[in-house]
């Protein structure tokens, strides 16, 4: 598919479509959260996530065989025949087919994407600090125009043809609202889509200066159009910027790729509003005793996706930081509270959800009340067989996040963060974030 010029400037416009938990609601506009903070405070970091990239996070070859992906072998350099053989291969995949033969609403295999994604970005984080950028952004550049001519991601599924699927009476919520586990989960393509659009963007941002005329003009029409049809209609219709929703995911629950679009654009406007409306999200959903809503109450794995909500929630901070944005206190201390929530015993957790009154709502989906609040159960796991008592893994530097920026750390004994800490061995990047914050040189 190919993808065809777009307006440099795109619209932002409010969408009715289904949000993270799988509800329908309608979606924010540009104009709900009305900045307190000027976008001329903001400032743009040299690299998406800082002026200076830290050369302590130079990645090394790893020799042993545990390596966590098979795909992910050899030195970081672009110039090999075989990685890039590899990575350019990726203009042939079709996460909407490969999605629909292989996930489900528990399990969802995206890696195709997301580790070469995390190899273009280690490979060039590596040659900045290594001062290869001359060899290797060249080779970034001609994977990333292949990738834009071939429209790879173009033919997932869309806000739109989810509201299609809806109209139709076509359309089932993940997990069908209570806890299917095998149920077909169509938001997933279109969430998987924003998290490769974010991605892609902070590659090309670092790359940019190295490009030629038409390059960028090709870049800057797959991003249009990614930002278009992906980043922006997801964020407004179930990430950050909808104030209805509930839970806290990848990217930042999106305002990554909205900030990693707003960096390629210049666009100080559009990274206020990212922060902006994320922080005021992040303290709707967060209880003042750092549970959060959505994520820690999701039955087996509660404790897991609590993790991952706070990684990706720490991952803003740590971005607010570089970008000048100020950090309300009341964050900084819900922020606390989550991340002592996670040295409580993960198992005792879970008895605990297992105890909460529950209830069905006429439509069947699930849900229980906390503190006042009702919170959406229905996508959720209670098969014991599918827990995940330990800290999220793919938060590769959570830890670090954690004693960085809140005022608690870990208690490195437990075996929650034993686990963690085994699983994640060997990972370069954080592919829930798209970058590596122990990069940024504070």
């Amino acid at each position: 598919m190919k993808i065809n010029s777009l307006l440099a400037t795109v619209a932002l416009v409010g969408l009715t479509a289904c949000n993270a938990t799988g509800t329908i609601s309608q979606a924010s506009t540009f104009t709900q959260v009305t900045p307190s903070v000027s976008s001329e405070n903001i400032s743009i970091p040299k690299y998406f996530f800082t002026d200076e990239i830290s050369k302590t996070c130079k990645v090394k070859k790893d020799d042993s065989d545990s390596f966590y992906s098979s795909s992910l072998f050899d030195d970081w350099d672009l110039t090999d025949p075989d990685t890039y053989e590899w990575l350019e291969n990726l203009q042939h995949y079709s996460w909407v087919k490969d999605h629909a033969k292989t996930s489900n609403s528990l399990d969802v295999h995206f890696r195709q994407l997301t580790d070469r994604l995390e190899f273009i970005n280690t490979a060039i984080t590596n040659s900045i600090i290594d001062g290869t950028m001359e060899t290797q952004a060249p080779k970034a550049i001609d994977l990333m125009v292949t990738w834009a001519e071939a429209g790879v991601i173009m033919d997932s599924t869309s806000v739109d043809e989810i509201r299609a699927m809806v109209e139709a009476g076509t359309f089932t919520r993940c997990y069908k609202g209570k806890g299917n586990e095998e149920a077909v989960c169509h938001w997933h393509t279109t969430q998987e889509a924003a998290r490769y659009a974010g991605q892609f963007a902070i590659i090309a941002t670092m790359v940019q200066p190295y490009m030629n005329y038409k390059q960028l003009t090709i870049t800057e029409d797959y991003l249009n159009a990614m930002y278009k049809k992906y980043i922006n209609p997801w964020y407004f219709s179930s990430g950050s910027g909808d104030v209805e929703a509930g839970g806290f995911y990848q990217m930042g629950h999106g305002a990554i790729s909205m900030l990693a679009y707003a960096h390629w654009k210049n666009d100080k406007e559009l990274a206020t509003y990212a922060f902006e409306s994320t922080f005021k999200f992040i303290d709707n959903v967060v209880f003042d005793d750092g549970l959060i809503d959505n994520n820690s109450f999701r039955g087996v794995r509660g404790y897991w996706y609590h993790s991952l909500a706070l990684n990706n929630m720490l991952g803003m901070v740590a971005l607010a930081e570089e970008y000048n944005y100020p950090v309300q206190d009341k964050i900084y201390n819900k922020l606390t509270s989550a991340v002592e929530f996670l040295n409580r015993d993960s198992v005792e957790h879970l008895e605990w959800l297992e105890g909460l009154k529950k209830y069905n709502t006429s439509n069947g989906n699930l849900y229980t009340k906390y503190k006042g609040k009702e919170i959406y159960l229905g996508n959720a796991s209670w098969k014991h067989k599918n827990a995940r008592n330990h800290i999220h893994h793919q938060g590769v530097f959570l830890d670090y996040l954690a004693e960085t920026y809140t005022k608690s750390s870990f208690n490195k004994d437990s075996k929650e963060y034993k686990i963690y800490n085994h699983k994640k061995r060997n990972k370069t990047n954080d592919q829930q974030l798209g970058f590596n914050p122990t990069c940024i040189t504070k």
